[in-house]
């Protein structure tokens, strides 16, 4: 039976990579191409791959399979793949999320799981959505590079050989996905009231690394992801007035070894990739 992890050891990501990597893909919100550079380059997805897990809690509240309002005891504890429960702990923890047991609307876990990117409010949401969910939107975005296949702080799911990948080009259909009013890839535009809804999430980011850098006249969404060796922002930017939909960049990675040092190398890369927005 697994146990958790002690506070002194966190629960486990993924292995630390030793090969330094940038990669980047910025499109127009309806798709088309403004530069990539190995934009279809798999990393360990961190907290980017909750775009996909929001994406996929949206569509299912539009289709009615799941309500928003609904309201849920908060929890820190989650069935591992192993089939025993297992509780996050240490760095996986948001402080901020409610006490165990507290209510707490299904909303408000979608909103938490983007703005603080809370791991709990990101295992919760991942258990309430309908079977195959995820796989539907995969399959629907034609996300080729992209794969969930386990919760955050899963470490049976983690010796199982499971993982959370994606690419930037992938990033840039989710969040294209999250905030286009037209349809992306097979699947239908979501409802107005879904949509409001992501863009209110994203653009409360709170570890915010490309918007940074952002021109004033702009308006920037975004969702980071972290781990010790990979870093990656994903960022939806617009006028702040007029009728542009704006640009969508997702920079993603790893072998750097400081926050600071990759920060700069994902901020440099969307600089350089969207010049006229910084």
């Amino acid at each position: 039976m697994s146990t958790p992890e002690p506070a002194a050891s966190p629960l486990p990501t993924a292995a630390a990579p030793t090969e330094r990597a940038v990669a980047v893909c910025a499109v127009r919100v309806d798709g088309s191409v403004i530069t990539e550079d190995r934009a279809d380059r798999p990393f360990y997805a961190a907290s980017t791959i909750k775009l996909l897990v929001l994406l996929a809690t949206l569509r299912a509240s539009d289709a009615g399979a799941l309500d928003l309002d609904a309201v849920v005891p908060a929890t820190r504890t989650f069935t591992g793949h192993d089939g025993e429960p297992f509780t996050l702990d240490g760095d996986h923890l948001d402080p901020t999320h409610p006490a165990e047991g507290a209510p707490v609307m299904v909303r408000d876990l979608a909103l938490r799981m983007i703005d603080r990117s809370s791991n709990e409010a990101t295992n919760h949401l991942m258990g309430l959505l309908p079977n195959g969910a995820v796989a539907r939107e995969i399959e629907a975005l034609a996300l080729t590079g992209t794969r969930l296949e386990r919760q955050i702080g899963d470490a049976s799911a983690l010796a199982a050989g499971l993982t959370n990948e994606t690419t930037p080009r992938d990033l840039t259909v989710m969040l294209r996905a999250l905030v286009s009013e037209a349809p992306v890839g097979t699947a239908a535009a979501l409802f107005p009231a879904s949509r409001e809804l992501a863009v209110q999430a994203l653009d409360a980011q709170q570890i915010r690394i490309i918007s940074v850098g952002v021109a004033d006249g702009f308006r920037c969404g975004s969702k980071s992801g972290w781990v010790p060796g990979f870093r990656h922002d994903a960022a939806w930017i617009r006028p702040t007035t007029g009728l542009d939909a704006g640009v969508v960049i997702a920079v993603m990675t790893q072998g750097f070894t400081s926050e600071d040092e990759a920060d700069e190398a994902i901020r440099a890369a969307a600089k350089q990739s969207v010049p006229g927005t910084f």
